[in-house]
């Protein structure tokens, strides 16, 4: 059993109970141009015309299967490697720590981090007409900050060019450094948070951290991940799928096996029961597999308050609330909500943290088993923060403006790292954002125009937190304290990550932008959106949002009362984290049911098999992640390197 247990993932090492391993010279070596090789997957993912040619987008899950084929094409090399010479192989820590760079560096170039910033640069200025206003705001954008000459931006979104020049090089050197060095210190800001509670989270709290189980399984064991027949099994299953769909896509004639999603919500067409809006249903093998790992009291809570959310559509109906523009305030809810958990899981770790605090003002020293001091990580914490508003100063931006902004990011990142350790959804879209808060609850006018503009540019890497860098940066060091990695050399690995990944995914971006034309390739809807809500606050200014802010103290109050439940009564079944989660309608209108199908599954393996059962089952599901992914992934590829539509298996 215990054997089992170990090739699965689920082996905890104590701190110094085994041989450390180093990370070696040769880990950078490979994870170098890894990282960049990455970068340009990820940003070769659009194709021209943006989602029109594009393929799935490997950041908008929690696991990125970018990183999980990554790992699993070094397995199958290390499988030949081990037969010329051990010396030559890499061992399971080795993998785990490319596997950790390569997410970090994922998460930064990912479709909700800089794949959207680098287009926003100079997208403003190009697409400016009168009949878009966007003119009114462009005395505001820094020109340190983007290219105002229109001409010189020409070879740029015409395309047909060349990025290699020294003419366009040093175009867009002086824009992305300063963007880059924002992005970076604000990543390792990010980094030190971790290093704070990072003990308390992983080692005193133990928390389950779902989304590591599969690339420790799949290291583990020296090989004997793909010696499990239900991992076949269950791999054959999800590959054989979308092999299938795939082949249908390019050639109608094959048969498809499902893979689309079906509205049960058009089968209501009377009222109230009409006001149910879109409910789609569908499986994917992936989401059903990741979401075995969920505890199951926290699967029922995400797909229970989904299914809840709708009805209040139709008891809204019945009360004549659908009236009211913006009912049921989902985005408002949701800011609610994730500001809710932020301040329990502050409040909950409020010991820990001052203690870390005293720790940092009588000692430097570092602890054994310690990433880095804990006096270093608050120094860090405070000269970033000092550049980050000195940046945002630079940028006429109002002081107080600015420390609201920070706070409200840092405050929803603290929260979806903890909700991602804990639940570890398959996805998870996250409404709310610093600058929509603000507006809510003073109205465009107090924040200035300034304020208004930089903060939309700052969108770009908070849209809907499904590739934030924080939570990839605490499951790093999770995975490091299960296989005893050494944490201090981990965390250089990671800096690392972040700064190639930054500076290679703007190079990705523009290399391609130049060969097809910015006018195309690249992220257009999310760009024009975020310009013509800035264009709309600058001539229209919003004051504040009553009905929101009330939705908004719902959210946070239900979010209270959730957690004061489950404080008071261990029956509670209703987790805060699945109320939160739930609101995310547009990741949640995919994966709902896939979840509920995790959930059933498990509950009828415990009920009737019992733990011994359902550690048997694990592989088969971990074999639905990895067979969806890999074919998955090589669709992905298929597309790019074809430059034509592929199948995807992502909605």
């Amino acid at each position: 059993m215990e054997g089992w247990k170990k090739a699965n993932g689920f082996r905890q090492v104590q701190p110094g109970a085994a041989i450390r391993t180093r990370i070696t010279f040769r880990i950078y070596l490979i994870a170098l141009p890894l990282i960049v090789v990455n970068s340009w997957w990820l940003m070769a993912n659009w194709g021209t015309g943006g989602y029109l040619t594009g393929q799935s987008f490997p950041t908008i899950v929690s696991l990125y299967f970018n990183a999980i084929c990554f790992l699993a094409v070094l397995l199958g090399i290390n499988i030949l490697l081990r037969r010329a010479s051990l010396r030559l192989a890499l061992n399971e820590k080795e993998l785990l720590i490319i596997y950790v760079v390569l997410t970090v560096a994922s998460a930064v170039a990912g479709h909700d981090t800089l794949q959207i910033l680098w287009p926003m640069v100079t997208y403003s200025i190009w697409f400016a007409t009168a009949e878009n206003e966007w003119i009114a705001f462009h005395q505001y954008i820094p020109d340190w900050l983007t290219i105002k000459d229109k001409g010189k931006l020409t070879a740029f979104y015409q395309g047909e060019s060349s990025f290699y020049t020294w003419e366009h090089i040093s175009l867009w050197l002086s824009p992305v450094l300063r963007w880059s060095v924002f992005f970076i210190v604000l990543t390792l800001m990010m980094l030190f948070i971790v290093v704070l509670v990072r003990e308390r989270w992983i080692t005193h709290e133990k928390l389950s951290y779902p989304i590591i189980h599969i690339p420790l399984a799949m290291t583990a064991g020296g090989g004997s991940f793909f010696k499990s027949r239900l991992m076949w099994l269950g791999f054959f299953i999800a590959g054989g799928i979308n092999l299938i769909n795939g082949l249908h896509f390019l050639y109608p004639r094959v048969p498809s096996l499902g893979g689309s999603l079906y509205d049960i919500g058009g089968l209501f067409d009377t009222k109230p029961f009409s006001a149910i809006g879109h409910v789609p249903v569908g499986i994917f093998p992936f989401a059903v597999g990741m979401s075995f790992f969920i505890p199951v009291e926290l699967s029922f809570s995400i797909w229970f308050f989904y299914l809840l959310g709708k009805m209040t559509r139709v008891f809204g109906s019945l009360l004549g609330l659908l009236q009211l523009p913006g009912f049921p305030y989902t985005a408002e809810q949701s800011t609610g909500a994730w500001l809710g958990l932020a301040l329990v899981a502050v409040w909950m770790s409020r010991k820990y943290l001052f203690e870390q605090l005293k720790t940092a003002r009588w000692t430097g020293k570092r602890k054994e088993d310690e990433p880095m001091s804990v006096r270093t990580a608050v120094i860090g914490l405070f000269l970033g923060g000092i550049f980050l508003i000195g940046f945002c100063w630079i940028a006429r931006v109002p002081f107080w403006a600015i420390l609201a902004y920070l706070t409200l990011f840092f405050a929803i990142a603290f929260a979806i790292t903890r909700v991602r350790a804990e639940v570890g959804p398959p996805s998870h879209h996250v409404y709310t954002q610093p600058t929509a808060i603000l507006v809510m609850f003073l109205g465009s006018r107090q924040i200035g125009p300034s304020g208004l503009t930089l903060f939309s540019f700052f969108r770009s890497f908070n849209r809907s937190y499904r590739s934030h860098p924080m939570p990839n940066l605490l499951e790093g060091f999770a995975i490091s304290a299960r296989r005893n990695i050494e944490s201090d050399k981990l965390l250089w690995a990671i800096v690392m990550a972040v700064v190639v990944g930054t500076v290679s995914s703007a190079w990705a971006y523009y290399a391609h932008a130049y060969r097809f034309g910015g006018a195309l390739y690249g992220e257009q809807n999310q760009c024009r959106w975020y310009f013509d809500e800035l264009a709309r606050w600058m001539t229209h200014p919003s004051e504040l949002n009553s009905n929101g802010i009330a939705a908004a103290l719902i959210g946070g109050g239900l979010t209270f009362t959730l957690m004061a439940l489950r404080h008071r009564f261990l029956w509670w079944p209703f987790h805060p984290a699945g109320y939160a989660i739930s609101l995310g309608e547009w990741n949640m209108n995919w994966y709902w049911f896939s979840i509920f199908v995790g959930w059933f599954l498990k509950m009828g393996i415990l009920k009737f098999g019992g733990i011994q059962t359902h550690r048997r089952s694990l592989p088969f599901f971990i074999g639905l992640v990895f067979g969806e992914f890999t074919m998955g992934g090589i669709w992905t590829l298929l597309g790019i390197i074809r430059g034509q539509p592929m199948y995807r298996f992502m909605p």
